[in-house]
């Protein structure tokens, strides 16, 4: 992967972190954003049984699971059915 997507990631965590940190509410919207974002991740991974569309559970999907929560989840699912990989 380019370095370029390594520094948009990164820019994008870090404005995410920032915006939540600013709200004056930052450990409350981090918790909510890291619980709701891994239930989802979890969801999809037990329906994938059903379904046949799955995320891999690795420190990657994990960490996009809890700073983007549930839109991190849906944009990676979505890459995944778009891309099919």
């Amino acid at each position: 992967m380019s370095m370029y997507w390594y520094i948009a990631a990164g820019l994008a965590i870090l404005f995410i972190l920032i915006a939540l940190f600013r709200s004056g509410r930052f450990l409350r919207c981090l918790l909510f954003s890291v619980v709701t974002g891994n239930a989802a991740l979890l969801i999809i991974s037990y329906l994938g049984a059903f379904t046949g569309v799955t995320l891999s559970l690795n420190l990657f999907t994990v960490g996009t699971a809890s700073i983007l929560g549930i839109p991190g989840v849906l944009a990676m699912l979505v890459i995944r059915l778009l891309l099919s990989i």
